[in-house]
């Protein structure tokens, strides 16, 4: 089965997001910015850049290189447009990364926002496991959700519906305790409330 995420457009994907009932764009841009300002480090990974959304936010002097990995080649490439400007500073990854074969570079800080929802709590922690020496600090947000549903209302819903077949509930204490299964202590947790009562919440992993 073809993930729904190759389905998505770009566009569509982040007017939803930006509408403001939604306002998750904006919150995801504010929380990019404090990860990057939350840990020195000099090679970043991102799953889930869609369009590079905060990006921008990253300080090119001191970042020797950013990968950016999803499974939706248009995204690539519209990231690829918008950041070209980074060079080869910047490194573009089309890839499922809940296929077995999949492994990760070396990175300082590996950021995932909004992805955990899409591949599953155990697959997600599971593939940080077996790339434990690759990682030094995996920062997490996720989406707690309140019983109006699993994606917000905006005018784009509808193009959304296809996700429920791979979409999963994700719980902040459950994740923690998967991670600490696996010797990964959370470091960092922040709540972050959204306009339509849904939150985000960032939790920051790292080796025991």
């Amino acid at each position: 089965m073809s993930n729904p995420w190759k389905e998505i457009k770009l566009e569509i994907y982040e007017n939803h997001m930006k509408s403001d009932a939604v306002f998750q764009l904006q919150t995801l841009n504010q929380i990019t910015k404090e990860q990057f300002e939350s840990y020195g480090h000099e090679i970043v990974g991102i799953l889930g850049v869609a369009g590079g959304n905060g990006l921008d936010e990253i300080d090119l002097h001191t970042t020797k290189k950013i990968y950016g990995f999803d499974i939706n080649k248009d995204y690539i490439d519209a990231c690829q447009n918008r950041y070209s400007y980074m060079g080869n500073t910047l490194e573009l990854v089309q890839c499922d990364i809940s296929d077995s074969t999949f492994t990760l570079p070396k990175t300082d800080l590996l950021i995932a926002n909004l992805i955990i929802e899409y591949v599953g709590d155990s697959t997600f922690v599971s593939l940080i496991n077996q790339n434990r020496n690759q990682v030094e600090v995996v920062s997490c947000t996720i989406q707690k959700n309140q019983s109006d549903g699993f994606v917000s209302q905006s005018n784009y819903v509808s193009a959304f519906d296809p996700l429920l077949s791979i979409s999963h509930d994700v719980d902040a204490k459950k994740l923690i305790e998967l991670f600490s299964n696996e010797k990964f202590s959370c470091i960092k947790t922040k709540e972050y409330t959204l306009p339509n009562g849904k939150e985000f919440i960032r939790l920051d992993f790292k080796k025991s």
